[in-house]
């Protein structure tokens, strides 16, 4: 490019003259001044014959030896892809081994012990790292049977908290998961009777206590226990207290019935209408509910402080029936 710039500028400046003379043909400069654009001109074309010539010269000069390069490249991908799978794969060798260990490393930091275990094989198989695959199996197997035994403890935490909650149905549930995840776990075969045995107990000591207070006069604990009871018996345990559960109804709906028409007579209309609404709700189909039933909005009325309208029906004229 530099050797093109001199002849370029020389056979500019004689265009320039050559112009300027003719545009000024009287003057007394004119033809000299022609004479030396068109020598100035002449002289530049011969440069740029030059500088052309050489450039020519040496891209015929480096023609060869580019070939020459670019033959030989072409020479080694031809090589390279003539190589058989074998050839290659003892080529690359050492950089699957290397890809190997690293995928290894990444599924026992990710706990897919069974996908590290795959990878052993092929270390060994294929890459005949026979040692090498077996402390890595001795390693994953022992990283495995500690990951159990952790999850199995978490597991029975949980069970023993949903135990100790009296929830029989998620420690069932929570029980079947740790089966179905871990089939081949130590310890979890007992867990069915264990939670059955547990259920037996807590609801044997229920029934206990509702004995107690049932025979000790106390009727609201007696009913609490008996309802507490209901949630914890399975078909065919009910039939063993069927007999005290119908004498706690019997003793907690008079109880109720009294509680209620002494509160009636006594004027206390927020706890008559707390009982009354618990009679009616606990037992619907008795003649007391249905006595209870009609003297609800008046109840309503007065325990809020609302006057009864004239003629509404009395609640404190007579406390309700206890018949059934």
């Amino acid at each position: 490019m530099i050797g093109l710039l001199g002849p370029l500028i020389g056979l500019l400046v004689a265009a320039g003259l050559a112009i300027f003379a003719i545009l000024s043909p009287d003057a007394v400069y004119a033809d000299p001044l022609l004479t030396g654009a068109v020598a100035g001109g002449i002289v530049s074309l011969a440069l740029f014959g030059v500088v052309f010539g050489r450039a020519a010269s040496g891209s015929r000069e480096r023609i060869p030896a580019d070939s020459a390069e670019l033959a030989d490249r072409l020479s080694r991908i031809d090589e390279h892809v003539m190589l058989s799978d074998g050839a290659k794969k003892l080529l690359y060798r050492d950089r699957e081994l290397d890809l190997v260990r690293m995928m290894l490393e990444q599924d026992i930091a990710a706990g897919d012990h069974d996908a590290a275990l795959r990878l052993v094989d092929e270390l060994g198989s294929q890459f005949g790292r026979l040692e090498e695959a077996e402390r890595n199996r001795s390693r994953i197997d022992s990283l495995r049977r500690a990951d159990v035994e952790r999850r199995v403890a978490e597991g029975m935490q949980t069970i023993r908290r949903l135990l100790a909650g009296g929830d029989w149905t998620a420690a069932t549930q929570a029980a079947d998961r740790l089966h179905r995840l871990l089939p081949d776990a130590p310890g979890l075969d007992g867990l069915a009777n264990q939670i059955a045995s547990a259920r037996t107990r807590h609801s044997i000591d229920i029934e206990n206590q509702m004995r107690d207070a049932h025979a000790e006069g106390r009727i609201d604990d007696a009913m609490r226990l008996l309802r507490e009871l209901d949630r914890h018996l399975v078909s065919g345990e009910s039939s063993r207290v069927v007999d005290i559960a119908q004498a706690i109804i019997v003793s907690h709906r008079d109880l109720i019935g009294r509680l209620f028409g002494d509160a009636v007579s006594e004027k206390r209309w927020p706890a008559a209408l707390e009982l009354g609404e618990s009679i009616t709700r606990d037992y619907p189909n008795t003649r007391m509910a249905e006595e209870v039933a009609e003297l609800l909005p008046t109840l309503r009325q007065r325990a809020s402080g609302v006057p009864s309208p004239p003629g509404t029906h009395d609640a404190s004229s007579k406390p309700p029936s206890e018949a059934t």
